[in-house]
């Protein structure tokens, strides 16, 4: 299973990532597009700047995943090898996974009352994220996910 590591030393805060994951979970393959649509999609890392220092909010994949706790629809699940699916057609909207999330790493998509997180991109070769990181902040490695 892959995970994302993440070397706030090497990043420059240029929102490449965000940017990247927005337009890989958007209909769009095209960045002109993506920026002429609304509601914009919604990215599932942030960087942010927090107490003046680097900061990624992306899902960390916990070994005990309190969103699994609160979903009451049973629309997140964590499997057995450490990855935290997430079923969109499940998902009622109730929110009650973000605010378990003590990571404040599951974002609103109000638009199509869903939460959204990361999903490592498993359906492509490396994360959109890892590939639009220019300083390599972002690397994509092999290995349980618990492992981040």
């Amino acid at each position: 299973m892959r995970k994302v590591k993440f070397d706030k030393k090497l990043c420059n805060t240029c929102h490449s990532c965000e940017i990247a994951c927005a337009l890989k979970h958007s209909p769009y393959d095209d960045i002109n597009e993506l920026m002429a649509i609304e509601p914009k999609p919604i990215p599932r890392i942030v960087i942010n700047l927090k107490k003046d220092k680097v900061n990624m909010q992306k899902c960390l994949f916990c070994k005990k995943p309190k969103c699994v706790e609160a979903c009451e629809e049973k629309a997140i699940e964590k499997r057995e090898d450490g990855f935290v699916e997430f079923f969109e057609d499940k998902c009622t909207g109730c929110w009650k996974c973000i605010e378990a999330c003590p990571f404040k790493a599951i974002y609103k998509n109000e638009d199509a009352n869903v939460a959204v997180r990361c999903d490592l991109c498993l359906d492509a070769d490396k994360p959109s994220c890892v590939g639009a990181c220019i300083t390599h902040a972002l690397v994509a490695v092999e290995g349980s996910v618990e492992d981040a």
